[in-house]
Parts: C-alpha cells; sequence; structure tokens
C-alpha cells in the first residue's frame, strides 16, 4: 500500500491557528485565592472579611450564584401557593394548598374552642391545639379505632382513627384515652381528653391527617 500524503491549504491551517487562539479557557482565573493576592489587594480587615471581598469580586463566582438563584426562582414557581386564615381566638394561620390529593371537606374540628398553637409545616406534620388539660376530644370524622395507647416515639398517648377514603388521623399528648382499639366511633364520640404527654412542652392536642399515607394540612380538610 503507498502512503498518500494529504497537505492542507495554507489559509486553512491559519484559520485553524487562529480560532484555537482565540478559545478561552473555561475559567478566566481559579477560583481557589492566591493568599499573595489576597493579601495585596484587600489590605483591611481580618481575612476572613479580606477572603469573603476577594469571592464576591471573583467573576467566576458571581456567574454560578447568579445561575444558582436563578435555579431557584424557576423552582419556586412550582411550589403550592398559600394562604393566611383567622381562627376564632387564634393568631394568623398559614393554610398550604394541597395539590396532589384532593378529599371533600367534611372534616370537624376535633375541639369545640379551636386555639391554634403550631400550624402545619414540611418539619412539623400536623396541627396544634391549645387547650386545658382534660378538654374533650371528638373525632374529625367517622371511623374505626386502628389504636390506642401509648407511644414511645414521642407521641405520648395516642389515638389512630381509620376512615373512608384512606384517610387516617392521629390525636396525640393526650391526658387520658376513652376508646379502645377496633370500636366504632362518630363525631359526637368523645375520645379522649386533651394533655401533654409525651414529647409536649405544655398541655395541646396534636392533629395529623394522611391520606394514601400522605400527610395533609388538616386546615384543608376541616370544616365548622
Amino acid at each position: 500500500m503507498r502512503k498518500i500524503n494529504v497537505e492542507l491549504p495554507k489559509y486553512r491551517l491559519q484559520l485553524d491557528v487562529k480560532l484555537v487562539k482565540r478559545r478561552k479557557p473555561l475559567l478566566e482565573k481559579s477560583i481557589l485565592p492566591d493568599p499573595s493576592v489576597v493579601r495585596r489587594k484587600y489590605r483591611k480587615g481580618s481575612f476572613p472579611g479580606r477572603l469573603a471581598r476577594y469571592f464576591a469580586d471573583h467573576k467566576n463566582i458571581s456567574k454560578i450564584m447568579a445561575r444558582y438563584f436563578a435555579v431557584i426562582a424557576i423552582a419556586a414557581t412550582f411550589i403550592p401557593q398559600t394562604g393566611v386564615a383567622q381562627a376564632q381566638g387564634s393568631e394568623n394561620i398559614v393554610i398550604a394548598s394541597q395539590t396532589n390529593l384532593t378529599t371533600e371537606k367534611s372534616m370537624i374540628y376535633p375541639v369545640t374552642q379551636i386555639k391554634i398553637n403550631q400550624g402545619y409545616s414540611v418539619f412539623h406534620r400536623g396541627l396544634d391545639f391549645g387547650g386545658r388539660v382534660g378538654t374533650p376530644i371528638r373525632p374529625i370524622m367517622a371511623g374505626v379505632v386502628a389504636y390506642a395507647g401509648w407511644d414511645r416515639t414521642g407521641y405520648g398517648n395516642l389515638i389512630v382513627l381509620e376512615h373512608k377514603n384512606g384517610v387516617e388521623s392521629y390525636y396525640a399528648h393526650l391526658s387520658k384515652i376513652e376508646v379502645k382499639t377496633g370500636q366504632n366511633v362518630g363525631t359526637d364520640t368523645e375520645i379522649g381528653k386533651m394533655g401533654a404527654t409525651g414529647r409536649a412542652t405544655g398541655s395541646h392536642l396534636h392533629l395529623e391527617v394522611y391520606q394514601n399515607d400522605i400527610p395533609l394540612n388538616p386546615l384543608t380538610v376541616l370544616s365548622r
């Protein structure tokens, strides 16, 4: 076999050289600071302060942070909006809208006097109703007692009710339990008394509502 030498035109070689020279590195300068530059350019203040000013002036870091906040801003548009409601005798309560599940709003409040001490959030998957020890507690809707007893995880005296449509409700920190497992209960049945058992800082009822094992904000399904 004969080797064939192919020579590129001179103008093509010159063009390739120019393109290579025009290419810029991905990062014009390293993100890691040069201690000598930090000491020379930022003389005033402590070293952590000078280092912070160095990062603030760095072009690459500014671009990265701008993209980071842009992603956060775009992601925030997909978060459900919240509204503010006022319950009788309570402070402002944030009501998070439910977008994944829908349930008929036929559940009633478990207490007569509504005073909400803490609302629903990602880190608090329930609603805390304030009141005195011994305040009667009733089911939010008719159902069957799935569990009634002491819980070691922090709920204290706990009652778990099973309802229709895959709904479950938890009643925690009770001072007294007045139902048994397997018992049918209605909305007029007194299932227990408010208390401060388990991990509780004061007398209140901690209510949690689930549908198909997914937590719901009780305020979106409760009605008076």
